[in-house]
């Protein structure tokens, strides 16, 4: 590793929400050339290109994944050229510092936040690209900026139009503006308004490209068959039989796992089932996901932990003491598309095309692991098909990268469903005591105490040795991993910063050590500490005997976002008045700076819960394509409930033991119910919507539940008795 291509960290300092961690490689500088650089182009920036044929190019910065991030860019930077989105060819950009997330400090697509820290960027792209557009006209025409008029690929004036591709060369010798004006959002055209989707017809036409669905010349397939024991790796391999099959050109050990290579995948799939591997299981054998929840369980009682957050004071907690124990489970991504990728590995180069969230990580994963320079490596990203944060994780990249550079071929790696389902980085188990003290009917104290394993801790160790400089000794490199783990605010967001009034209100941390990977999923920990939070208040109502709703709202200030979106949900869900034979729950949560309240209405028959309807309010600033939004509510509802009322990865001697969807199962179509989903107008910028629809559904479901049965269900998937 050389220190050109990896700079310093910057900042350790860690980001609640989503994915948190916070550093800058500033290897390539910002003279770094634009992505599709043409020299016969107008490319004031990275985001946009002009083409000399007239065309407008949008460089997409952010992996489209299904959440709308296609359609939605486009649009900012419609809005700006004066045209529409229709108009504008779109490009899945590659590393460029210019796209480093202003938070993150990386590019990435995660956190719900590519909308939101894009708004403006984009916006001021697309208008010095306008500027210098009617610039180059007013130039060419001798006329004045102001008689001038930018719309849909021309610039009309007063005796006719030119179209770009008239004005390019001017264009190119105009220096860029210093600051451009914005289109004020009274006078926004697309913004708020669009509500089409672009990929959409090259998704059901089935043209889209995938990773998995790119070709290469002459690649080679190759099925890694992977210790089943996480952290363990092949002792010994008879590969005598694989090789006697049909199209199987080598079995080799790469990195403790072995691949087999064939000219097909299925080839390579049959050949992998003959090959038998004696394993070492590694550090995790014998740890098991029960007892993993018994420890934690310990821990609750026996360690103080780490203080999060406190309000008020400890003396204010007075009366009769309520606790509740709560856990949740692993849960797979399980994305639609498994992972893969295709790799190209020459002498001074390695090509990578895949769908991936997080190509600047990649990049330095794959530089570790095969002693390439950052610079001497290309990712061209693809349509992903589901991230939900396990394509951020560059695992399947470096493999790709491996059997490429051991096999002298180029080579397409593909996961089956079996590989993917019990090799992700899992959405983290957690147990957390709930705790209140209550005088009379009146509740004095709010505490929660978390005990889970540290995402943090693992993805920073895991990148620590790619991010920082070769010459730190690697005990700092652990150092600054441990200090980052014992941090995760992953661990305890939407649990604190809460705006329900308690005279006084604490949380603590306590840090499980062992864990299979895990690693960020949809919403990452907003989705468990909604439902012990939500679930706890509903608790508090019905020990105080207050209506679940009107407990919350007395706690919520008067100008609390919060309480107008519980307002709103009671009225678009007729509180209180469920149909015959139907119960409903109430639950609300803020996570990626977006409010969500849900009103889940069910009947239980026997031991099975069926859920009719789900009343959804979101309050998410400006909806850039309210479409869009709404679609993102309604996955997100079907995507929590699959969590809810299924989702439960089970780990025996540190190997998972769910397989495929007969054993780790979605929700069924017939399952689904009706979903009305309501936008709350706001005049804010536009906040986050992939994650938020999810947290408020498992509290609103078990209070459902709750109001139906009288059973407290404090663990997930949800079990009646």
């Amino acid at each position: 590793m050389s220190l050109s291509r990896r700079n310093f960290i910057k900042t350790t300092a860690l980001l609640g929400g989503g994915i948190a961690i916070g550093f800058n490689l500033s290897a390539c500088s910002k003279s770094a050339p634009y992505p599709n650089a043409d020299p016969t182009a107008l490319q004031a920036n990275a985001f946009l290109q002009v083409t000399a044929s007239g065309e407008v190019i949008l460089q997409l910065h952010k992996a489209e994944m299904g959440q709308g991030v296609f359609t939605g860019l486009t649009t900012l930077a419609a809005e700006e050229l004066k045209m529409s989105p229709e108009l504008i060819t779109v490009q899945h950009g590659e590393f460029h510092p210019s796209f480093r997330d202003p938070e993150f400090y990386v590019m990435i697509t995660g956190g719900s936040s590519s909308i939101r820290l894009s708004f403006e960027p984009v916006r001021e792209a697309a208008a010095t690209v306008a500027a210098i557009l009617k610039l180059a006209a007013a130039q060419q025409l001798k006329v004045a900026e102001s008689s001038l008029t930018l719309l849909d690929g021309k610039i009309l004036h007063a005796n006719g139009e030119l179209a770009f591709t008239d004005l390019i060369a001017t264009a190119r010798t105009i220096a860029t503006p210093t600051s451009v004006s914005l289109t004020a959002p009274q006078d926004f055209k697309y913004i708020g308004h669009y509500n089409r989707r672009l990929d959409t017809l090259d998704k059901v036409t089935g043209s889209s490209q995938f990773g998995i669905d790119v070709q290469y010349p002459d690649a080679l397939s190759a099925v890694l068959i992977r210790c089943p024991h996480f952290g363990g790796k092949a002792k010994s391999f008879d590969a005598v039989p694989a090789l006697a099959k049909s199209g199987v050109k080598s079995v080799i050990n790469v990195d403790g796992a072995i691949a087999v290579i064939a000219d097909t995948y299925w080839q390579a799939r049959q050949a992998a089932s003959v090959v038998t591997v004696e394993w070492d299981k590694g550090p995790l054998a014998g740890v098991s996901s029960d007892s993993l929840r018994a420890e934690r369980h310990t821990l609750l009682e026996t360690e103080s932990g780490k203080k999060v957050e406190e309000a008020g004071e400890a003396s204010e907690a007075r009366g009769e003491t309520l606790n509740a124990l709560y856990d949740v489970p692993y849960l797979a991504h399980a994305t639609m598309e498994p992972m893969n990728a295709l790799a190209v590995v020459k002498a001074d180069s390695i090509e990578i095309w895949t769908g991936n969230q997080s190509p600047d990580i990649a990049l330095s994963s794959i530089a570790d692991a095969t002693g390439y320079r950052r610079e001497q490596i290309r990712i061209h990203n693809q349509m992903l098909g589901g991230g939900f944060g396990r394509r951020i994780v560059p695992d399947y990249l470096v493999e790709a990268a491996r059997v490429a550079q051991l096999s002298g071929h180029p080579i397409k790696v593909v996961w089956s469903r079996e590989d993917d389902m019990r090799g992700d980085f899992y959405r983290p188990n957690a147990s957390v005591k709930m705790s209140a003290t209550i005088e009379g009917n009146v509740v004095t104290s709010l505490q929660a105490k978390v005990a889970a394993p540290s995402i943090m801790g693992q993805f920073v160790d895991s990148v620590s040795n790619t991010l920082l400089p070769q010459w730190m000794p690697n005990g700092l490199h652990n150092k600054l991993a441990g200090l980052a783990a014992s941090s995760d605010p992953a661990a305890t967001e939407g649990l604190i910063d809460l705006d329900y009034q308690f005279p006084y209100k604490r949380t603590d941390y306590v840090m499980q050590e062992t864990s299979i990977p895990i690693g960020y999923w949809r919403s990452v920990g907003h989705s468990q500490n909604a439902f012990f939070m939500e679930s706890f208040m509903d608790e508090l109502a019905v020990r105080t005997q207050q209506d679940p709703l009107e407990f919350r709202l007395a706690r919520l200030p008067a100008d609390s976002r919060r309480r107008k979106v519980l307002e709103e949900v009671a009225v678009r869900a007729d509180w209180g008045n469920p149909l015959p034979g139907q119960y409903q729950g109430i639950a609300v949560h803020e996570s990626f700076h977006t409010l969500v309240a849900q009103v889940v209405s069910i009947s239980v028959e026997g031991q099975k819960i069926k859920v009719h309807k789900v009343v959804c309010v979101v309050e998410c600033g400006l909806a850039i394509n309210p479409d869009t939004v709404l679609a993102q509510m309604e996955g997100g509802i079907v995507f929590a409930l699959t969590a809810a009322l299924k989702g439960d990865i089970t780990v025996i001697d540190g190997a998972v033991q769910q397989s495929n969807f007969h054993n780790y199962e979605m929700l069924r179509m017939n399952e689904v119910p009706e979903i009305d989903v309501h936008i709350m107008k706001s005049a804010e910028a536009p906040k986050g919507v992939g994650e938020p629809g999810v947290p408020p559904l498992a509290p609103a479901l078990a209070n459902a539940v709750f109001a139906a049965t009288g059973q407290r269900l404090r663990q997930l998937p949800l079990k009646l008795a």
